[in-house]
């Protein structure tokens, strides 16, 4: 399970960055993950909360704001993929396998290129400090 590594590595981001603010609380953690990154996000929650016990992050909410894959093809078109279309694949049993049917130029027909969907990025924390209270 890949989660908890990147759990610990969100962990670590989060705890140094509340450190470096003078944070007495962490009230929030937001994640932006790309549907193509392979991680499970109600997995990766379970890590963080887990991880956080007993820390000034113990109490935050962990947010997963799930970015969809984005595209470029060879005649000129940029977009992301459209996400009705992939519930209408709904006899495909992975939601990746759905992504890889429609990895098409809705433009032109032909194979796009994927350029995004695969990052994990902190997008925001929100903290509490002494000064606040």
């Amino acid at each position: 399970m890949h989660e908890f590594s990147i759990a610990c590595e969100i962990f670590e981001q989060v705890m140094t960055t509340a450190k470096e603010h003078g944070a007495t609380e962490v009230k929030h953690v937001t994640l932006q993950m790309g549907r193509l990154s392979h991680t499970n996000p109600e997995q990766l929650s379970f890590c963080f909360k887990v991880l956080s016990e007993e820390s000034i992050a113990e109490n935050a909410d962990f947010i997963v704001e799930m970015i969809p894959p984005s595209l470029e093809c060879e005649c000129g078109y940029t977009g992301t993929v459209d996400e009705e279309k992939i519930r209408e694949n709904c006899e495909f049993k992975s939601e990746l396998l759905a992504y890889a049917a429609v990895m098409e130029c809705p433009i032109c027909g032909k194979p796009a290129q994927i350029t995004g969907g695969r990052e994990l990025i902190i997008k925001s924390i929100e903290i509490e400090t002494e000064d606040q209270n």
